[in-house]
């Protein structure tokens, strides 16, 4: 049974449309009935009907216009087109249009309007067939080339300005050995499996494309930058490189991939598609299973930043990982009252690496947990074997990712450390930043007193830099607040310093923290400094411990040893 709107405003036609239908019993055929066009749109919206029998002079519309905006609001329904004697030329212009067919009403007979309504359905659906049949791969069920090349053009001169896009073209490995050794049935059943876990693994608004053959074409949209596309190419060829299993027998296959990006590789389809095809090939020459850029640079650093991780994954087995100690100093007294723990890694072949070149790259891999547990057990151990010495390292501090600080099991680990070292708690101090404490308060709070538990103590770094609630902040169980070197930075030679007939504001928000800081009474500490009219400010406004170049570099634990001892003999000799 189909179901038919008619959208017309006049009760005898309706009628008459009405009594037609029903004196042929076996009509496959249930009308409904709107009489004016908001009302009829409004149907289509609930239920998409088999048909819809359309006046065109109705009370809210008229003419030509009537019929497009039904056509509009549903294309995809074939339209048949009531008119009178006298208004033929218009229904001819929605017949071009898009509507299937057109009636006289006046000329309207029961045959005429069940052949003219029983054609429009079947010819509307041998249209939609053959559309479908135009655009989407038959194998596969994907949008082929015609497509893919319609979506790609409307990515590239549909937008005012441009959007950034990637463009994929993918190419199965050996799967020519695939299809003459198992037969080209299993490669069928392969190029499905491939197409599935492609069309999964994309976000909505991606597309992803069979050129014909072992080839694939991915649009990626609206990528930000080389880094989320390599994530998302990652992601790709991890889905692809699964085993299948086929008729009993587990397939591994992997792809090459080149990527174009738009709008700097190509300014059109085809020089897209040609580019990304060129870095396909590239990626064979490299020994298949892997992908490349199109453009050299990023191909560079892309691969710079692979080899990275790779040998990041290797560096904590291979002991390349080794700490520096970075001196604070009580600037009651000048004295060396403490240290931080930073991590820096000893490439085989770049040489030294500070933080910020590997620490992201480890976050975002999820290493971050074990070099953060590595940091925090060596510093301890580090931490004993000076005390073992005779010497007194003071306070010392390890950072904790987010990553870290998120995990149920960090209290318990801590403890385990501390326990495994025979470090006393009073020597380790932990430093989270303000974000992080902030992300999920209650969870943090809770985390935090675990902590302090143990009888380590707590400092929020980088603080001034996030959103914190003041509220929260005199809920927190820490001990120290740090000031973000940035603040530091703004202090300029003379700024507040009696007598300078200044009244600079570039050091005030040092200033309050250390106010907000005392007057919580937690201890203040500043990172980064690096200049005497630094130092000078901050003593004059109170600040507990400083620390930054103005010290020296990052020491190496025996360095920091030696330092230790030298201020041990000082204290002696006095």
């Amino acid at each position: 049974m189909h179901n038919v709107l008619l959208i017309e405003d006049n009760p005898g036609d309706t009628r008459l449309i009405r009594e037609m239908l029903a004196e042929e019993p076996e009509a496959p055929f249930q009308l409904h009935c709107a009489e004016r066009l908001s009302n009829g749109l409004e149907h289509l919206s609930r239920d998409v009907p088999a048909l819809v029998l359309l006046d065109l002079s109705l009370p809210d519309s008229f003419g030509l216009d009537t019929f497009a905006k039904v056509f509009a609001h549903s294309p995809g329904v074939p339209i048949i087109v009531l008119t009178g004697n006298d208004d033929r030329t218009v229904a001819l212009s929605a017949v071009k249009g898009g509507a299937q067919d057109y009636l006289v009403k006046s000329r309207l007979d029961r045959e005429l309007l069940l052949r003219s309504m029983q054609y429009s359905i079947e010819r509307k659906r041998y249209q939609v067939q053959l559309e479908h049949q135009a655009n989407y791969d038959a194998l596969t069920g994907l949008p082929n080339r015609n497509l893919l090349h319609d979506r790609m053009r409307q990515a590239v001169y549909a937008q005012r300005s441009p959007r950034a896009m990637a463009v994929v073209f993918i190419d199965l490995d050996h799967f020519k050995f695939v299809n003459d050794s198992l037969g080209h049935g299993t490669g069928d059943q392969l190029l499905r499996g491939m197409a599935d876990r492609l069309r999964d693994v994309l976000r909505e608004g991606d597309t992803v494309a069979r050129l014909g053959g072992d080839e694939f074409v991915v649009i990626l949209n609206d990528q930000g930058g080389e880094e989320v596309i390599f994530r998302a190419m990652q992601r790709i060829m991890a889905e692809v490189c699964q085993p299948m299993m086929i008729e009993g027998k587990e397939l591994y296959v992997t792809c090459s991939a080149g990527i174009s990006l738009y709008p700097q590789d190509g300014p059109d389809v085809d020089t897209l598609l040609r580019n990304a095809d060129a870095a396909m090939y590239r990626a064979k020459d490299h020994g298949r299973n892997n992908f490349q850029f199109y453009t050299s640079e990023m191909n560079e650093r892309i691969n710079e930043r692979l080899s990275l991780e790779n040998a990041l994954r290797r560096a904590l087995e291979r002991q390349e990982l080794v700490l520096h100690f970075q001196q604070k100093v009580d600037l009651r007294s000048g004295a060396v009252c403490g240290a931080e723990a930073l991590v820096r890694w000893n490439h085989p072949e770049l040489g030294m690496l500070r933080p910020e070149r590997f620490i992201p790259l480890a976050e975002e891999t999820g290493l971050i947990v074990q070099i953060g547990e590595w940091v925090l057990r060596e510093t301890c151990r580090q931490a004993r074997a000076w005390l073992d010495q005779g010497l007194h390292p003071g306070l010392v501090s390890v950072n904790l990712s987010a990553r870290q600080f998120r995990q149920d099991a960090l209290v318990r680990m801590v403890s385990r450390i501390l326990e495994e070292t025979g470090v006393d708690p009073r020597h380790l101090e932990i430093e989270l930043t303000e974000s992080m404490v902030m992300h999920n308060v209650a969870a943090a709070i809770a985390t935090l007193h675990g902590l302090k538990s143990l009888g380590v103590s707590l400092s929020v770094d980088d603080f001034g830099t996030g959103y914190s609630s003041l509220a929260y902040l005199k809920d927190l169980p820490i001990d120290t607040l740090k000031i973000d070197r940035s603040f530091v930075r703004e202090i300029r030679a003379g700024d507040g310093l009696p007598g300078d007939g200044k009244r600079s504001h570039e050091g005030v928000i040092a200033q309050a923290i250390i106010q907000l800081g005392h007057a919580l009474n937690l201890k203040v500490i500043a990172e980064g400094v690096e200049t005497e009219p630094q130092l000078q400010f901050l003593r004059r406004y109170g600040c507990d411990e400083v620390q930054g170049f103005f010290f020296g570099e990052p020491l190496p634990p025996e360095g920091y040893g030696k330092l230790l001892e030298d201020a041990a003999k000082r204290k002696g000799s006095k």
